[in-house]
């Protein structure tokens, strides 16, 4: 009986020698394999000349790119995100603290242990359009994962690049962004393209050229054009009206006339456009009520001075601003003002109320004739672009050449020369 019972416990130990070992809870417990030290090199082609500052690869962390503050960043951290000042109403800069970040960026080659992981995303500069940017990976489209990113198991060298180029067309493959400028027309004008030119978007930073006309029965003594940057889901709501009130407010960006084309029609530009924008225009009056909105401003003005009241609001637009012309070295050239309603000062000085506007009608003999007109602030340079018409007096015989100058929304004092 011992010697079986010896027998049984030796083939036991044996037996106990040929198994692994396990814990108390049935894991393996065996000694894991050693790590390998091998180094791959993983390599982030830079952007070419062409695309210099337009897109980087940005580490990320489970989906999340990374920062870290560099005084030349262009995002803040606000509302526990990172983003750019202008995604932020600015009536809330205030609240944003003063360091500025950059995403932290792959550059150049990196070593990389084998079966690590290396997860990034490509940021674009704001003129170019993050969807079109194609990456690939050893000549191999990539995708994103379930993160929104790329990550790649790196178990090779690998090199990492962004196409620029489509290579059968030779076009770029990253596409700047592009926005459109919304034109709406109303009571009294229309707002159109440039004569003989389509409605096309507009790339990052570009101009955008328009042009108003004021239609028969109407004036534009009263005049204000604006644009307004970004959408506006309550004004796309409420309409024409809250347009209107925004330019009273002063809430839109306003644009002055740099001319005339050969329709009489008014010339405007939008310059840097790095949102959707919409071309709102008020003040276009009915001829027969013009002259009223200049009383009562005037009515207004009077009060508010009678009673010592002063609000910067109310100054904007019931404010008197003294206009002076200066025709003394104009020889062979006549001019004529038209305007709403004004108070004449003297023979060549006359006001008019804040926001309202005049029209310049100059008049040679002579059509080879230069003839200059400027007026500070906002024409110094003499820049305005005007036609001149040829005018047949069928009843003297008599040839003229007349051009017409506008000048919208005065809202100081201002002098106009002719020469």
């Amino acid at each position: 009986m011992k010697k079986t019972l010896s027998v049984f416990l030796a083939m036991i130990l044996a037996f106990m020698c040929v198994v692994p070992a396990f814990a108390a809870d049935g894991e393996d417990v065996t000694e894991p394999p050693a790590e390998s030290t091998k180094k791959y090199s993983v390599s982030f082609r830079a952007p070419s000349p062409e695309f210099k500052g337009g897109y980087l690869y940005a580490k990320t962390i489970d989906g999340e790119i990374q920062y870290e503050e560099d005084p030349d960043g262009i995002y803040v951290f606000y509302d526990n995100r990172y983003m750019t000042m202008d995604n932020i109403f600015p009536e809330f800069w205030h609240e944003v603290g003063p360091e500025r970040y950059s995403p932290v960026q792959y550059e150049g080659t990196i070593e990389v242990n084998e079966g690590e992981t290396v997860a990034f995303r490509i940021v674009t500069s704001p003129e170019y359009n993050v969807a079109t940017a194609a990456v690939f990976i050893n000549d191999q489209l990539a995708s994103f994962n379930a993160k929104d990113e790329y990550a790649v198991y790196v178990d090779r060298d690998l090199n990492i690049e962004v196409a620029e180029y489509d290579e059968q067309t030779g076009k770029p493959a990253i596409l700047k962004n592009h926005f459109n400028v919304k034109l709406t027309s109303g009571d009294g004008y229309k707002v159109k393209t440039l004569k003989g030119e389509n409605y096309n978007v507009v790339y990052y930073g570009g101009e955008f050229y328009f042009r108003v006309q004021i239609l028969k029965g109407y004036t534009a003594s009263g005049i204000k054009v604006t644009v307004q940057r970004g959408n506006n889901d309550l004004g796309e709501y409420l309409g024409e009206e809250f347009d209107a009130i925004g330019n009273l407010m002063g809430q839109n960006e306003e644009l002055k006339s740099y001319g005339i084309d050969e329709d009489g029609c008014r010339l405007y530009k939008i310059e840097n456009i790095t949102k959707d924008c919409k071309v709102i225009v008020s003040g276009v009056q009915d001829e027969s009520t013009a002259g009223v909105m200049g009383i009562i401003k005037r009515i207004l003005r009077l009060i508010l001075d009678f009673l010592g009241i002063k609000l910067d609001i109310l100054d904007s637009f019931t404010d008197y601003h003294t206009v002076t012309v200066d025709a003394a070295q104009a020889d062979g050239v006549t001019y004529e003002i038209l305007r709403s309603s004004s108070d004449e000062l003297s023979p060549n000085e006359f006001t008019v109320t804040s926001g309202e506007g005049i029209t310049i009608v100059v008049t040679k003999k002579d059509p080879l004739q230069d003839v200059n007109v400027i007026w500070t602030p906002g024409n110094e340079m003499g820049t305005y672009k005007t036609n001149w018409v040829l005018d047949y007096n069928t009843v003297t015989g008599e040839v003229t050449y007349s051009a017409v100058y506008n000048i919208d929304a005065i809202s100081e004092d201002m002098q106009i020369v002719i020469s």
